[in-house]
């Protein structure tokens, strides 16, 4: 058995990158800042440049105009092999590695221009990100204990960029169709996969060595067409949008023949999809989109990779170590080693996304958006060996944006897309690597600004909207919260995870008066839209363990937590004095579970032995409420809120008052 057995799956490094920055699978999930802000929708509503991307329909309503803009993209992601703790390898050692990647913050930038040639024929160019990403491990994680790694650090770096040049047509007042020819480069590297050698005397996993690590930079270029249609009914307040895309053909990387797929191949997937957006005031829009995308097309995503043996490998060896062999599909098929025609990929599914966004003209200078996404995970759990570098797990991705128009000429567009962890875990024992857990949350913030030359299609609000009261305020509360994961059930299911045979029941009887209890504060730019920062203590959580494996013991949990928030609000004055409203945004959590061993017979009240653990992060915060003005500075407020905290929903439901300043 060569080295290079060991270390199979770092041949994820070539296959996930671009994926592990897009959040839909390979594919960033709006076209631009603006319909990022909106969830990405943008087959049957768009109004800048960019929106070409989406549907190249969208030029048509765009008018004269040029736009650039910038994000920050920062994804957290780990990979862990060998978990739970004590999983060993079939070849023997444990798997430890647990790391995250260094390279954590990634620049997007975007550009387009649209123009007008007659009252019905319209041109557009854009330049956005499709993918990419620099995955920079410090450790070699997938190392067996005792034997160093090739190199001292793993990864690839890869940039997509699409360039569709687009023109439409305006068939009559409320047809049109347009397409747009699709250009696509693609830069690729991959560094420290240098021990993929043979595995053993009989097999490889590769069919070229030396194509297939540390060869520096390649290029691959491509291109392919979209084609999109969209009409306008019930007096233009509905319009429905359709939009093909095919398979973009790429040159293939030569440098990486050994890697991908078909010597090298790296093909866009197909993709199609349809949208709705529903105008029911003029300066309200809801849209609604649900694309596919065949990535099990494209053989470098769609192949299978190392999973779980079925039966055992018949070849000489420990049983555990055939076992393992076996579930490798080149070790019994040379035409699965990487780089043929049928070699391993990582074993990607098709993908429906489904989109959402709601666009509101506060004023004649003021748009603010928000937007939810969801694409369930391409990745099986039984294909994790080739996804652990850069694990492109996440499913929902929640959006708010604005944009402020200071001159008739002149838009900026601001927007945030939370998108939270989302983690998957292989079958125990799954081939080389014990178990695999991967994950990945991720961030973005993006600012563009629009240059109207000539005006477009806008759905801003009213200019005798935009002087309404406004100011500071701050408040107070208190309620009851609830945490969806401190059940029984779950904690006795976290002790079995770490060998713990246990049942437990919930105590709260003991909460020393504990209730929770909030103060915030905010700004109202106007009636309709605001911020708000805040700080919430949560219930204080206790539950009694008894343990019966691996030894008879008792204790007491102890959960104590809580969280500052900050939000854009939106309201609704239903009456002069009543409004109800709703909240998006961020909450940074801290938490702290103290167990105390009560085991009788070996502690004593005085002499318990007691551990702390603690912890903190980030997560969702949303909320709906309703509010009663008393006067022009008190009002009363109850809402409901529901954090993120630690991948639990902690709901919170608040009674109080705030003073207007």
């Amino acid at each position: 058995m060569r080295f290079a057995l060991k270390h199979a799956a770092l041949v994820a490094a070539c296959l996930t990158t671009t994926s592990a920055q897009a959040t839909n699978g390979f594919f960033l999930p709006g076209s631009g800042v603006r319909s990022t802000g909106m969830g990405g929708v943008g087959i049957a509503y768009g109004r800048d440049s960019l929106s070409a991307n989406a549907n190249p329909v969208n030029i048509l309503n765009a008018g004269m105009r040029g736009d650039m803009g910038i994000s920050i993209f920062n994804p957290e992601r780990y990979a862990t092999v060998g978990k739970p703790a004590g999983q060993t390898s079939p070849f023997g050692g444990t798997f430890t590695g647990d790391v995250e990647s260094e390279s954590r913050y990634f620049l997007m930038p975007e550009m387009g221009f649209a123009m007008p040639l007659t009252e019905q024929l319209s041109i557009g160019l854009a330049v956005v990100g499709s993918g990419g990403m620099n995955t920079n491990y410090p450790a070699n994680f997938f190392s067996f204990a005792g034997d160093p790694p090739v190199s001292d650090r793993i990864g690839v770096d890869m940039m997509q960029v699409l360039i569709p040049i687009s023109v439409a047509y305006k068939v009559n007042e409320d047809q049109g169709v347009g397409a747009s020819l699709v250009l696509a480069t693609t830069r690729f590297q991959a560094y420290g996969l240098g021990a993929f050698l043979t595995f053993d005397s009989f097999t490889t996993i590769t069919s070229d060595e030396a194509h297939m690590t540390n060869n520096g930079y390649d290029y691959s270029y491509g291109g392919g067409v979209k084609l999109g249609w969209q009409g306008e009914y019930l007096d233009d307040k509905l319009t429905v949008g359709l939009v093909y895309t095919s398979r973009i053909a790429m040159t293939k990387f030569d440098k990486y023949r050994g890697l991908f797929a078909e010597q090298g191949g790296f093909d866009i997937p197909e993709n199609y999809g349809i949208g709705i957006a529903i105008k029911p005031m003029k300066n309200l829009v809801i849209s609604a989109d649900v694309s596919r995308i065949n990535f099990a097309d494209v053989k470098s995503f769609g192949n299978l990779g190392p999973s779980t043996a079925v039966t055992p490998y018949p070849g000489p060896g420990p049983s555990t170590r055939n076992n393992a062999v076996k579930a490798i599909p080149s070790t019994v098929d040379p035409s699965k080693e990487t780089g043929n025609d049928e070699g391993m990929g990582f074993g990607w599914q098709n993908q429906t996304v489904y989109k959402l966004g709601i666009q509101y003209g506060v004023s004649s200078q003021l748009q603010v958006r928000a937007g939810y996404n969801y694409g369930a995970s391409t990745i099986p759990n039984n294909q994790l060996t080739f996804n652990t570098l850069a694990p492109a797990t996440v499913e929902r991705h929640i959006s708010v944006g604005f944009t402020y128009k200071p001159t008739d000429e002149l838009e900026i567009t601001g927007t945030y897309m939370r998108v939270p962890n989302n983690s998957q875990t292989s079958p125990r024992n799954q081939n080389i690597i014990g178990m695999a857990d991967i994950g990945m949350s991720q961030n973005v913030f993006g600012v563009s600004l629009g240059w109207m030359l000539a005006p477009g299609v806008s759905e801003y609000g009213d200019p005798s909207e935009d002087q309404k009261p406004w100011g500071f305020y701050a408040g107070m509360g208190i309620g009851q919260t609830s945490n969806s994961k401190w059940e029984s059930s779950n904690i006795n299911a976290s002790l079995a995870a770490d060998g713990i045979t246990a049942t437990s029941d919930l105590d709260n009887t003991n909460a020393n008066g504990n209730f929770p209890w909030k103060f915030y504060a905010g700004y109202e730019i106007n009636q309709f839209f605001g911020v708000e920062g805040g700080y919430m203590a949560f219930q204080d959580l206790y539950a009694n363990v008894t343990a019966t494996a691996p030894a008879d013991a008792t204790a007491r949990l102890a959960l104590q937590s809580d969280a500052w928030m900050l939000a854009a609000m939106g309201s609704y004055p239903v009456t002069q004095d009543f409004s109800v409203f709703g909240k998006l945004g961020a909450n940074f959590w801290r938490k702290q579970l103290l167990t105390t061993d009560t085991t009788p017979g070996v502690t004593t009240s005085t002499t318990a032995t007691q551990f702390m653990e603690s912890d903190g992060g980030r997560g969702l915060y949303y909320a709906l409420g309703a509010s009663y003005d008393m006067g022009d500075y008190f009002t009363l407020r109850a809402e409901w809120e529901r954090y993120d905290v630690d991948g639990a929903d902690v709901d919170a439901y608040t009674g109080g008052f705030l003073f207007k300043f």
